[in-house]
């Protein structure tokens, strides 16, 4: 289904109805809000259903504070060119491979298994100078390929000037292709070993600044995000969750890392209150879905050393943004509710086309959470 929808895209169809103008609150390269006219077009399907991890912790209970006024003509701030972000140091063992610009399926040999990334290397990649990388993951029955059109990044990453890999997770026993949120939940593969030799396959054929390594994903690949941040907190720089995060018991990082999440309060495959209630689920009861999402990035927000009351803002009429300040090394915590949200990526063109026509529910179109992540990825690097 969603590879039909995909069809659609490219040959320019759409869902035949006009978005209404309601503003969009992004970001700048200084993480401020920054409002633009809406702009959707065409579509994509999902398919999700997260597994079990750990119990949940209490729930915080901030009040909102009285909402900012967000100026309707911000101009854009300057976003730093690679130049200058990237090319002090020794060049990764990808400089100078001859790698074009675009996007391609790459193959490579893992354990004995073939695995399949996207690969998006922006226009004007010249192989000399370092660019930033964002791992991207996708959800439980999802790919790659869906994963690269839902969450809009392909033109982002041209227009900045960073590259984006996205990997396609091997099946379940239920043939789905799923990430691993647990140590030995799939006895015959380890994910966070792929993540990491994923990641050396990238530095040795792209020519990349391994300082400057993002990671995001929706649904089972935003609980990998979370996991990616207690066990390779030595290689991210920098973390943003859509429709999905837990923070494990275990989690031990060996550095503080910035993060940020983003969830719709209607989402009803991954519950934002902890109901334990999946519409992947019928009437089951599903650990995982009892964790309430807010408690949990709480969490984190803790274990850096944050205040435990998050400043609250109401961004826009769907928008509140929980802030949990003072944390370690100065770094940016925020959470991003989306009121009404459904199970989808907030101010992705594919999502606001078809999320809630396929049982998905409804797509914000007041922030960007890919907008919104790079420009919180920019201020970060692990020598920062």
């Amino acid at each position: 289904m969603l590879g039909l929808a995909l069809v659609a895209i490219a040959c320019g169809g759409g869902s035949g109805e006009s978005p209404d103008t309601t503003s969009r609150v992004r970001a700048n390269a200084q993480n401020e809000p920054v409002v633009r006219a809406a702009d959707p077009t065409a579509a994509a399907e999902i398919t999700e259903a997260p597994a079990p991890t750990a119990e949940p912790e209490p729930d915080p209970t901030p009040e909102p504070e009285a909402a900012p006024t967000v100026a309707p003509t911000v101009a854009p701030a300057e976003v730093p060119s690679s130049e200058s972000a990237n090319t002090t140091g020794p060049l990764s063992s990808g400089c100078g491979a001859g790698v074009a610009s675009g996007t391609t399926t790459v193959r490579f040999n893992f354990e004995g298994q073939e695995r399949v990334y996207e690969q998006v290397v922006p226009v004007g990649y010249d192989d000399s100078t370092r660019l930033p990388v964002v791992l991207n993951w996708h959800g439980l029955g999802s790919s790659g390929v869906e994963q690269l059109a839902f969450s809009d990044y392909t033109a982002l990453a041209d227009a900045e000037g960073f590259i984006v890999i996205v990997p396609t997770g091997l099946e379940d026993a239920t043939g789905l292709n799923s990430w691993e949120l647990a140590p030995e939940q799939f006895p015959d593969r380890d994910d966070l070993a792929f993540a990491n030799t994923l990641l050396d396959q990238v530095i040795e054929t792209l020519c990349v600044d391994d300082t400057r390594v993002y990671t995001t994903g929706m649904s089972n690949g935003g609980y990998f995000s979370s996991v990616l941040v207690c066990e390779m907190s030595d290689r991210i720089a920098a973390a943003a969750s859509v429709a999905a995060l837990s923070h494990a018991d275990s989690c031990d990082p060996s550095r503080v890392v910035p993060y940020i999440g983003f969830h719709g309060t209607n989402d009803e495959v991954v519950p934002y209150d902890g109901s334990g209630e999946s519409s992947m689920a019928p009437g089951q009861t599903v650990p995982l879905f009892a964790l309430k999402i807010l408690d949990e990035f709480a969490e984190f927000a803790a274990e850096a050393g944050c205040d435990i009351e998050p400043r609250v803002a109401q961004l826009s009429p769907q928008v509140t943004s929980f802030d949990f300040q003072n944390c370690a090394d100065d770094v940016q915590m925020t959470f991003y509710e989306i009121e009404g949200g459904g199970h989808s990526w907030p101010g992705s063109a594919v999502s606001l086309a078809v999320s809630e026509a396929i049982g998905l529910g409804a797509t914000t179109d007041e922030i960007s959470a890919s907008e919104t992540s790079w420009a919180f990825f920019q201020q970060y690097s692990l020598d920062n």
